[in-house]
């Protein structure tokens, strides 16, 4: 398989702070960001501290759990379609490469929900669970919610800062160990009929892991009901009588071809500016494949989403 890592010599082309030193520039002053800060340069660095594992097992482990229960209870049905060309390849124990889904987005509850309808035996295994993005400004709101939201694998993300922010720098991080990331590649909550624009930083992260990714798209139907963005109070509204929800996952995306290309084209280059240019290029075309892979596969589940009861 093909390294998609870029040399040093070739990163530091346009000097851009690092990981360490963009956690050096958080702001300290409060008790809030001091913790904040803490909690990031853990994420950085999960495997630095021993008492990490256990606590984020006891929280995600409880949260993928507690979801597992409101599906069950909260929902009349729930469909899961091809599941297991998630669960295979990030059960896999020979597997050496890092795992991308990509998703819709439906609501803000859309993670954690989604993963409830993990197997159980894959629950109470951080390394088997889901690292994902989520809005800072939303969920690291406290030093309890910093703590609790870090230990539950999702990654502090500032919307608008671009994709050479902070959390960008821990996923790629998190890929590096061939962990799995979720990503939500609209970058908000949209619950029209047509998907969005995809942001870039999912191509950066794709371009940049040091093992070309394996890029899972899945389809999620059924939460823009449970939790419409028209609501005063943001609270879920599920109903065990009429409340469906459904999931499909597709066919893995290989990017291979075109990170070989990429880095070809990019040694003929002598310019930071022609360096730039590519590599933006490339980026657009790996989103833009991505948006395909989906709409595709949210087009061929539109049988099944009527099926299941539910408007395509």
């Amino acid at each position: 398989m093909v390294s998609s890592a870029i040399d040093d010599q070739q990163l530091s082309e346009r000097k851009r702070p690092d990981a360490l030193e963009l956690i050096a520039q958080l702001p300290k002053g409060s008790w809030h960001e001091r913790s904040f800060a803490f909690w990031a340069r853990r994420q950085l660095e999960p495997q630095s501290a021993r008492w990490w594992e256990p606590l984020s097992t006891i929280v995600v482990g409880a949260a993928t759990t507690a979801m597992s229960a409101f599906l069950k209870l909260g929902f009349n049905k729930v469909v899961v379609d091809d599941l297991h060309k998630l669960t295979d390849i990030v059960e896999n124990p020979l597997r050496n490469q890092p795992v991308i889904t990509i998703t819709n987005h439906e609501s803000t509850m859309d993670d954690p929900v989604m993963w409830g309808v993990l197997p159980l035996r894959m629950r109470w295994q951080p390394k088997m669970v889901r690292w994902t993005l989520g809005a800072q400004e939303l969920l690291y709101r406290n030093p309890a919610a910093n703590a609790f939201f870090a230990l539950g694998q999702t990654i502090p993300t500032v919307r608008g800062d671009g994709i050479y922010q902070l959390a960008v720098e821990i996923a790629l991080r998190r890929l590096a160990d061939n962990r799995w990331l979720h990503v939500f590649p609209e970058g908000r909550v949209n619950q029209g009929t047509e998907m969005l624009r995809f942001k870039w930083g999912v191509g950066r992260m794709v371009m940049e892991s040091e093992r070309v990714p394996i890029v899972i798209p899945m389809f999620i139907r059924g939460m823009r009901e449970v939790l419409p963005l028209r609501q005063k109070v943001p609270l879920p509204r599920p109903s065990p009588f009429t409340s469906v929800f459904y999931m499909r996952v597709g066919d893995p995306i290989d990017f291979t071809p075109e990170l070989r290309e990429w880095k070809r084209s990019r040694a003929l280059l002598t310019t930071i500016e022609e360096k730039e240019a590519l590599d933006e290029a490339v980026r657009i075309a790996i989103v833009d494949r991505m948006w395909i892979s989906l709409d595709t596969l949210k087009t061929s589940s539109s049988d099944s989403v009527i099926a299941a009861g539910l408007n395509p």
